[in-house]
C-alpha cells in the first residue's frame, strides 16, 4: 500500500472526526504536504495545506501560509510530527482539543473559532415529516433562501451535479423552511443551508426540515454531518432538538510569526 494510500486508510478509521483531513486529501493531494510516521503499532499523520489552496481558508486567513492538520494514534508520536512543522511560517492548526493541550507548550496558539459536528448514532431513528419535499434537482424557487445563507448559484449547481438533495417545506408554491444535503467526503454528507422564511419561522419547520434530511442520508447508506459554529446557539439548539448527538469539536488556532491583534 502506498504513501497517501496508507493515510487515506487510517484516516478513514474515523471518518467523522477525519472529515476535514480526509475531504482535503481528496481535493487537494497535489500540493498537500503529508507526513506519516509509524512507530510499532502506532502511527501519526501531519498534513500541511497551502493557505491558499481552499477558498474559505483563503477568505478567512488572510495572512495564513499553511494549515496544519494532524491525526494519530497514541500521543507518543507527537514529537516526531511536530519536528515537520515549519518554523517562522504562518500557520493555522485545525485541531482537537487533545491534540491542542498536547502542543499548547510548543507553539504560541491564538484561538480564532470552533465548530461542532453532529451526527446520528447506530440506535437512533429518525422519522421523515410527510409533507417535506424530497428533490434531486435544483428548485430555483430555493435559491433566495440558500442565498440568504451565502450559498451562490454555481456553488449550488455544483452540489447538485455531485449528487446533492434539498429537503423542503412549502406552503403553495411559496417555500417556507429549506436544507441542501451535499458530499463532503465520500462517507460523509453535510446537511447545510438551512434555512426557513420569515412567515414559517417559530412553527418547527427548520426541525421537521434537518429530520427528514437525516432520515433520507441514513436511507442513502451515508454518515449525516450538521457542523455549526460554536458561536450559533440557535443552529446548536435546532441539532439536539432533532436529536443529533455532538461527535466532533474542530478548533482553529493561530500560530503566526506576529500574533494578530
Amino acid at each position: 500500500m502506498g504513501h497517501t494510500e496508507l493515510i487515506m486508510k487510517y484516516l478513514r478509521e474515523n471518518p467523522l472526526k477525519n472529515v476535514t483531513p480526509l475531504k482535503m486529501m481528496t481535493a487537494y493531494h497535489q500540493v498537500i504536504d503529508s507526513y506519516l510516521v509509524q512507530q510499532q503499532e502506532h502511527w501519526g499523520i501531519l498534513l500541511l495545506l497551502p493557505a491558499d489552496a481552499y477558498s474559505f481558508d483563503q477568505r478567512i486567513y488572510p495572512d495564513a501560509e499553511k494549515i496544519v492538520l494532524m491525526d494519530y494514534s497514541s500521543p507518543e508520536v507527537l514529537p516526531e510530527l511536530l519536528q515537520r512543522l515549519p518554523r517562522e511560517t504562518n500557520l493555522v492548526f485545525k485541531i482537537q482539543e487533545q491534540t491542542r493541550i498536547a502542543i499548547a507548550g510548543q507553539f504560541p496558539l491564538h484561538k480564532v473559532r470552533c465548530f461542532y459536528s453532529y451526527s446520528s448514532t447506530a440506535e437512533q431513528r429518525f422519522d421523515p415529516y410527510a409533507e417535506a419535499v424530497l428533490n434531486e434537482q435544483m428548485d430555483e424557487r430555493l435559491l433566495p433562501l440558500w442565498r440568504a445563507n451565502d450559498y451562490s448559484k454555481e456553488e449550488i449547481e455544483h452540489c447538485f451535479a455531485d449528487g446533492a438533495f434539498s429537503i423542503s417545506i412549502f406552503m403553495g408554491d411559496t417555500p417556507l423552511s429549506t436544507c441542501l444535503v451535499f458530499r463532503n467526503e465520500e462517507q460523509i454528507w453535510e446537511i447545510g443551508a438551512v434555512r426557513t422564511a420569515e412567515a414559517g419561522r417559530r412553527s418547527g419547520l427548520a426541525q421537521r426540515v434537518v429530520r427528514t434530511a437525516v432520515f433520507h442520508t441514513l436511507q442513502r447508506g451515508y454518515i449525516p454531518r450538521y457542523q455549526v459554529e460554536d458561536t450559533n446557539i440557535a443552529s446548536i439548539r435546532l441539532a439536539e432538538s432533532v436529536g443529533l448527538t455532538l461527535t466532533v469539536k474542530l478548533e482553529h488556532w493561530l500560530n503566526y510569526i506576529e500574533q494578530p491583534k
